[in-house]
Parts: structure tokens; sequence; C-alpha cells
């Protein structure tokens, strides 16, 4: 004896559900319904909060960015001044020159606290 196919390959119920099974069932089912709701805003809230955080990065990135282009201006313009001031001060060797030009910002101003140059304001 073949049972007969049913609905989507689920064999047959042997009883049908009554009243009080069936509620149960709309009851889970609303239940889930609610959870896929709540986890779907939740998705989308912290999509949200990772979209946010990307615009700052974004923003911190481009402020730095910036910063660094305007420092970097700075320290060149400095040496440039630097340099200008010991020109008008009189005669420079090729090689202070040099050493001057090859100089970090840190040497610099080491060189300039062991001189005791810091403070004094050029003419």
């Amino acid at each position: 004896m073949q049972s007969e196919p049913s609905y989507n390959g689920l064999p047959p119920y042997a009883h049908p559900l009554n009243s009080d099974q069936m509620s149960l069932i709309a009851s889970a089912l609303l239940d889930m319904q609610r959870a896929l709701n709540h986890q779907t805003i939740l998705i989308a809230q912290l999509q949200d909060e990772l979209a946010e955080l990307r615009r700052h990065n974004d923003w911190y990135h481009a402020q730095f960015a910036q910063m660094f282009r305007v420092m970097a201006r700075d320290v060149r313009e400095l040496r440039a001044t630097l340099i200008c001031s010991l020109l008008e001060e009189g005669p420079i060797t090729a090689e202070h020159l040099i050493t001057l030009l090859r100089q970090t910002p840190d040497e610099e101003l080491t060189g300039k606290i062991k001189s005791g140059a810091v403070g004094r304001q050029a003419n």
C-alpha cells in the first residue's frame, strides 16, 4: 500500500490539527516574524552607525592629510627663513648651506638650542 504524495513532499498528517495547535503555530510564527523585524531594525541601525564611523574616519583622514601638508609647508618656509637670515648675517659656506638643507626639524631645533639662537628675533 503506497501512501499518496503530499504537498511539498511532506508526509500527510495522520490526524488534522485542532484549533489550539493551529493557534500555537500561528503564535509561534508571529513571534518569529516580530523577532525577524527586530533583528532587521538592529542590523539597519548597525549599518547606519558603521556609515557614520566611515564618514568620521574619512573626515579625520582628510584633516590629518591637510595638517600634514601645512606642517610640511611651514617646515620648508622656516628652513628658508633660517637660511635667508644666515645669508643676511654674512658669508656662508656651501657646505654649511647643504647641511642646513639636509637637516631635519629636530636637528635644526637642537642646533639652535646649543647655539643659543632660540628666542632670538631675526632682523
